[in-house]
């Protein structure tokens, strides 16, 4: 009976690890205007740069308005 209970309790570890893992890696994102960045705004240039060292967020990109838009956790 001992083996049992201690299979179980593995069995729904596992399972719990796997959803939470799961539910970490499919965190919604948005995307907000940088209020900070200078200049124009190039294609893979210095947006994503500065959205992660200067704003400590996720990502930046340069959209089609030339502006650059940092992403962040909703």
């Amino acid at each position: 009976m001992e083996k049992k209970t201690v299979a179980a309790l593995s069995f729904l570890f596992i399972v719990l690890f796997v959803a939470q893992e799961i539910a970490v890696t499919e965190a919604k994102t948005c995307e907000n205007l940088s209020d900070s960045f200078k200049g124009p705004c190039i294609p893979d240039g210095n947006c994503n740069k500065h959205c992660k060292e200067k704003e400590h967020l996720l990502s930046g990109r340069c959209r089609d308005d030339f502006r650059c838009w940092c992403t962040r956790n909703c």
